[in-house]
C-alpha cells in the first residue's frame, strides 16, 4: 500500500468517471498507455483487479466500488491542504488597496500595516483618503478591495458593516471662550445651541463630517449662515491654531488637532455620533492579502485606548462574515 501513487489514484478515479480508458487519457491529458500502466501498477500494488474491461466497457469490479470513496477522498483532502498552504503563503504577498478617512488611515489604519508587515512583509499596501462618495466609488471600481467610510444610506452593491461611532464635539484653541464655557457646565458636554453666539469655521458639503450634521434637522438651521468654509481639516487645523474661531468634529477626526494642542469639548442636545463602515463589493470575497489587513486593523481597533467618544460598534461574529461573504 505504501507504494500507491498520486498519479495511480488520479487514473483511477478519471477511468471510474468516464467508464473509459481513451476518454480518461483525454481527460487527463496523457496517452493511453500511460494511464493503462498507471492502473496496472495500482492493480498489482492492491492485489486486486479494479475493473471488468470487455471491447464495450469499463466498469468497475466489486473490490474497485468499495475502493473508489476512499481514494477520491485522500485525493480531496490532499487538494484542501494544498489549498490551505496556498492560502497561507498568498498571505504573504500581493497588492492591497484601501480608501478611508485621514483620521482613520492614522490612528487605525497605520498601526494595523505597521504590525501587518512585521508577519507578512510581501505585501504591498496602498491607503488612500477620500470622501464618502470617492470611498464607495473606488471599491465600486475594484480600485480599492475594502473602503471605511460614512454611509448614509445603504448602497445596493456594496456589503457594509458598521465598525465604530464617533462622537462630535467643538474644536478650538486654549484662548478661545468656548473653554469658560466649558468649565462653568463643569466640564459637561457644551450643548449645539451655546455655538452659535461664536464664530464657526466649517468642512465644505462634499466631506462626510459636514453632511452628516446637514442631515441633522436639529441642528442643521443653527449654522446655515456660516461664513468660512474650507477643504479638509489640515486648513481647518491652521485656522483654529490662530485662534480663528471654532469647528466641529467627530472625536477621531479631532484626534491629531487635540494632540496639537487644540481642545475637544463633546456636545450635547442633541448627542450626535459619526458611524464608520467598512464597505466591500457586494457578495465578494476578500482577497487573503487583504483578509490579511482586515484582521490587523480590527486588532488595532481593539487595542485602541479606551475612549468613551469613540466606541467599537461590531462583533467578531459580523466581522467573519463580512470577510467571506
Amino acid at each position: 500500500m505504501s507504494n500507491i501513487t498520486l498519479k495511480q489514484l488520479r487514473a483511477f478515479v478519471a477511468v471510474a468517471a468516464e467508464g473509459s480508458f481513451t476518454q480518461a487519457a483525454t481527460t487527463r491529458h496523457v496517452t493511453q498507455s500511460t494511464l493503462t500502466s498507471s492502473i496496472k501498477a495500482l492493480e498489482a500494488e492492491l492485489g486486486l483487479p479494479m475493473f471488468d474491461r470487455s471491447t464495450r466497457a469499463v466498469v468497475l469490479t466489486r473490490q474497485g466500488a468499495l475502493f473508489l470513496p476512499a481514494a477520491r477522498r485522500m485525493l480531496r483532502d490532499l487538494q484542501d491542504s494544498l489549498d490551505d498552504l496556498n492560502m497561507v503563503a498568498d498571505r504573504e504577498r500581493g497588492p492591497v488597496s484601501v480608501g478611508a478617512a485621514a483620521s482613520f488611515i492614522t490612528y487605525v489604519l497605520t498601526p494595523a500595516l505597521i504590525s501587518m508587515a512585521t508577519a507578512h512583509p510581501g505585501i504591498h499596501t496602498r491607503f488612500t483618503e477620500g470622501t464618502t462618495q470617492s470611498i464607495a466609488q473606488a471599491v465600486l471600481s475594484g480600485d480599492a478591495d475594502f473602503g471605511i467610510s460614512t454611509l448614509f444610506e445603504p448602497i445596493a452593491e456594496l456589503d457594509a458593516a458598521l465598525l465604530l461611532t464617533d462622537a462630535y464635539g467643538a474644536v478650538c484653541n486654549a484662548a478661545h471662550p468656548l473653554n469658560t464655557d466649558a468649565l462653568n457646565t463643569g466640564h459637561a458636554p457644551i450643548t449645539w445651541n451655546r455655538l452659535a453666539r461664536y464664530r464657526m469655521v466649517r468642512l465644505s458639503r462634499n466631506n462626510g463630517i459636514r453632511a452628516l450634521l446637514d442631515r441633522e434637522p436639529r441642528i442643521a438651521g443653527l449654522f446655515s449662515g456660516t461664513a468660512y468654509e474650507v477643504s479638509g481639516v489640515a486648513a481647518l487645523q491652521a485656522l483654529l491654531n490662530q485662534g480663528f474661531g471654532y469647528s466641529t468634529l467627530p472625536a477621531l477626526a479631532a484626534k491629531s488637532l487635540v494632540m496639537d494642542g487644540l481642545r475637544f469639548h463633546l456636545l450635547a442636545r442633541p448627542a450626535v455620533r459619526r458611524e464608520l463602515y467598512v464597505v466591500k463589493k457586494k457578495g465578494r470575497s476578500l482577497s487573503p492579502a487583504a483578509v490579511s489587513l482586515f484582521r490587523a486593523m480590527i486588532d488595532a481597533l481593539e487595542a485602541m485606548a479606551p475612549d468613551p467618544s469613540v466606541k467599537i460598534a461590531f462583533t467578531h461574529h459580523e466581522i467573519r462574515a463580512f470577510c467571506g461573504a
